[in-house]
């Protein structure tokens, strides 16, 4: 290679680097938040992971129980269709709590492969998924 094109490489390779190394807070994923890697040793990490991943299974039955309570609190809905609705809504918890467990114990460590060093991607996908479906279920039913 030209020793005249070994300052633009660095640069290139610098400018692709910078993103992955100087990620904002809000693009890091609920996992990431609650344990840093960077910060905690592998079995800290592990520990802090399983906690997280405990809260987020919490708030994730309290997100549904206050959808459920909204349900209940709806005016103009007769009582026989707030039972429908609160059934199906238990009906499609249970249906995306499986899709998640499969997505989180089946997929999510062939995606990110099992290092000690960057945590359990299993534990990291129940609290990143989680947190979505919590936020879903607070903005349908606030």
């Amino acid at each position: 290679m030209n020793d005249s094109r070994l300052p633009i490489l660095f640069i290139l390779v610098a400018a692709l680097a910078a993103p992955a190394a100087g990620a904002r807070a809000e693009d890091l994923k609920p996992s990431q938040v609650a344990c840093d890697a960077g910060k905690i040793g592998a079995r800290d990490l592990a520990d802090c992971l399983r906690a997280a991943a405990d809260r987020a299974d919490r708030d994730l039955a309290a997100a549904l129980d206050a959808a459920l309570k909204n349900v209940n609190g709806r005016t103009g809905v007769l009582n026989a269709q707030k039972s429908r609705w609160k059934r199906s809504l238990s009906e499609s918890q249970d249906q995306w709590v499986n899709w998640r467990d499969v997505e989180c114990q089946d997929v999510a460590p062939f995606e990110s492969g099992m290092s000690a060093k960057g945590g359990d991607p299993r534990l990291a996908c129940i609290i990143d998924r989680d947190a979505e479906r919590v936020a879903d279920l607070k903005a349908r039913y606030p």
